[in-house]
């Protein structure tokens, strides 16, 4: 596949015509069709179905599409931030950081580092559970940070461990415990739980199963949200209680968060960065996001 296949694509899914494409472009309508064709041979797929009036994407089209538009930004990217530093200007940190999480502890510290580096570039990018080894490999951030719920195996790379992160109880505001100042898990026993579903990480829904077989109970899951925020709609309709790390993001109109006494740890938050030519405002943020950590433990 050639880059220039991915750009004849994207125009003819935005343009839903050959014509109007071909004039984009600048090509001979019958040269884009025959570049797409040869872009369908070379991967085992039909994309576009001709006989549709305007032209509309097969379901092969529609996944390579999302692809294509983030490769495409991510080249114009790469190519903007080479030519930067060619010119000896600004340097860039690409930080990776979870979805709908550790807010707490980056906001601080994004902002400390944009006071102390106003002349840096940011990327912030949202990295899946488990996806930190991959993303780092490939170079697409600097550093991650993110829950570590077991060593990292990686010697090429170096994990700064942050603070622990620990289980809140999500509920309701309507619910009896919701003015409580803390929460024993064994309180929520007859409770319908909302959860994520396991395979978005098994490891830390193992933890937060054990955690209620330790309080005495087995929890009833009554719905599965796949992201925060539609854990936290769940909650804030009554569907049910919920348990999260304390770092993760929710805030609605609707619903409370309360820590559990005794505490429960789930996790470490850590940073990972790869040892290979870190760059040099890498160790300035990790610093930053330790010294957040730091005072967030103590308060």
């Amino acid at each position: 596949m050639e880059l220039r296949h991915l750009h004849y694509f994207v125009a003819l899914a935005e343009e839903a015509s050959f014509s109007r494409a071909a004039e984009r472009l600048h090509l001979a309508q019958p040269s884009l069709s025959q570049q797409i064709r040869q872009l369908e041979r070379e991967l085992g797929a039909v994309l576009v179905d001709r006989s549709a009036r305007p032209v509309q994407l097969t379901r092969a089209g529609r996944r390579l599409l999302e692809d294509a538009h983030a490769v495409l930004a991510q080249l114009d990217q790469t190519a903007r931030a080479v030519g930067r530093a060619g010119r000896g200007e600004l340097d860039q940190l690409r930080v990776g950081y979870p979805a709908g999480g550790l807010y707490d502890l980056l906001l601080p510290a994004l902002r400390a580092f944009r006071a102390a580096h106003p002349e840096a570039g940011l990327l912030l990018r949202p990295v899946p559970p488990g996806d930190q080894d991959r993303v780092l490999a490939g170079g697409a951030v600097d550093v991650v940070v993110s829950r570590v719920t077991r060593p990292v195996a990686d010697a090429g790379l170096v994990v700064r461990d942050l603070r622990a992160e620990r289980l809140v109880a999500v509920l309701p505001a309507a619910h009896p415990l919701a003015g409580a100042p803390q929460v024993a898990l064994a309180d929520l026993a007859d409770e319908p739980f909302v959860m994520f579903p396991r395979r978005t990480d098994p490891v830390v829904f193992d933890r937060y199963l054990q955690a209620c077989l330790a309080a005495g109970f087995s929890p009833r899951i009554d719905h599965e949200a796949v992201d925060a925020q539609g854990l936290a709609l769940l909650v804030a309709t009554g569907s049910g209680v919920a348990l999260t790390g304390d770092g993760l993001a929710l805030h609605l109109p609707g619903l409370v968060r309360r820590p559990l006494a005794p505490p429960v740890e789930v996790a470490r938050i850590a940073a990972v960065w790869s040892r290979e030519a870190p760059p040099r405002l890498l160790a300035p943020f990790v610093d930053l996001l330790a010294r957040h950590a730091e005072g967030a433990a103590q308060r």
